[in-house]
């Protein structure tokens, strides 16, 4: 994944490329040495204009000396305008400050009120056996509703080993549905033994679960977590307003996603993007390097860039608990949608990834669970949407 500062940076990019015509738009660029998070270059007439922009992924408002601060860095590269943007908002001495050096200050939010599909992208459906009725494919999405969500999960070993299982939705779900353990059971339906506690919205809890006696753990793949013997899990749980999927066809609930909306603070003005608009990546695609999208998360190689094409490989997509892989041609337009990968370790699980695509007969990271655990092993159940 990409961390929450480098996303939201990301998609103001992706805002100022689509509302700024023919601007160059960069993300994360250094001038003389400083970096800035969102740099628009264009020209108008025999005119050349620079546009920096400060982004900020904060819980508390920007103050006066967070936009002061923010001038000074701007001036000092000859910024035609600065633009301080924050998912928190502004205190008002900071707004001041902004009206005073003709700073303009923009507040990002994404509105989950109108959460949908994209309109642009094919999904996965698959048919839901245990609905009763009208055939008639039906998807319905409820109300938000209060309900305790599993935000983090750790296994202890019993060599005292501690593991993390994936926090991102799509890959929890999978190895949790995927995961045996020598009494039959999958890890999904242990972790949904924790008892539901009906905390105050945005609160947070551990809850601890011990084995006793410890039994063996066999994950589909050693990437996250190895073959072991599973001692103790430990799950953090938010109480959040989550929406619920219902009806006789189901889709990976992580397919969907919030409209971005966009607010000048000075002048009240605001506008609406979905995600599928915005373009996340302002560098050219770069054959052999590792590639990302979201809703749902899905990671790719980019094979070759010839001829205006790109052949990407799907390496690695966790839907309905399954993983999916493919290999297609697009436009290489299309490269804008795809973020590129730099987390080293996730590199490296990609290359094991991509290595067990291309080579259909080489085995996967391999797991040797105990004879005694094949035997008792058995179909994982489904874990609920998280």
């Amino acid at each position: 994944m990409i961390s929450n500062d480098e996303y939201l940076e990301r998609v103001v990019a992706g805002i100022h490329a689509i509302s700024s015509n023919d601007a160059d738009v960069r993300w994360n660029e250094k001038i003389n040495g400083r970096q800035f998070d969102v740099v628009v270059r264009f020209r108008l007439g025999t005119l050349n204009y620079l546009v920096l922009v400060e982004v900020k992924n904060r819980t508390r408002r920007a103050s006066a000396s967070d936009v002061e601060a923010f001038v000074t860095k701007a001036r000092d590269q000859q910024a035609s305008k600065a633009v301080f943007v924050t998912m928190a908002g502004f205190q008002e001495g900071a707004v001041s400050v902004a009206e005073r050096h003709g700073v303009d200050l923009f507040k990002i939010t994404f509105d989950s009120a109108a959460i949908a599909l994209s309109a642009t992208t094919t999904y996965f459906t698959h048919h839901n056996p245990d609905y009763v009725g009208d055939p008639t494919p039906t998807l319905t999405i409820s109300e938000p509703t209060l309900t305790d969500v599993i935000e983090k999960v750790r296994l202890r070993y019993a060599d005292a080993r501690w593991f993390d299982v994936p926090s991102e939705a799509s890959q929890m779900n999978y190895y949790a549905a995927q995961t045996q353990l020598e009494d039959g059971r999958v890890l999904g339906e242990l972790m949904q033994t924790v008892p539901q506690r009906f905390l105050e919205e945005g609160r947070s809890r551990t809850e601890t679960i011990e084995l006793s006696p410890a039994l063996e753990i066999i994950p589909p793949d050693e990437y996250h977590f190895p073959f072991g013997t599973l001692a103790r899990i430990e799950l953090t749980l938010v109480a959040r307003m989550s929406r619920f999927l219902s009806g006789n066809i189901g889709i990976e609930p992580t397919s969907f996603s919030c409209p971005v909306i966009y607010t000048n603070v000075l002048t009240g003005e605001h506008t609406t993007y979905t995600l599928d608009q915005l373009p996340l990546n302002t560098a050219p695609l770069s054959a052999g390097k590792f590639y990302l999208q979201l809703h749902p998360m899905r990671y790719f190689h980019c094979a070759e860039v010839k001829n205006n094409k790109v052949t990407w490989h799907l390496i690695e997509s966790f839907q309905h608990h399954q993983l999916i892989r493919s290999t297609y041609i697009q436009d290489e337009k299309y490269g804008a949608f795809y973020v590129p990968v730099s987390d080293k370790p996730t590199i490296k699980r990609l290359e094991g990834r991509l290595a067990e695509y291309l080579s259909p007969s080489r085995p996967p990271t391999p797991v040797e669970p105990s004879a005694r655990a094949l035997k008792r092993k058995r179909r994982p159940k489904a874990l609920r949407g998280k």
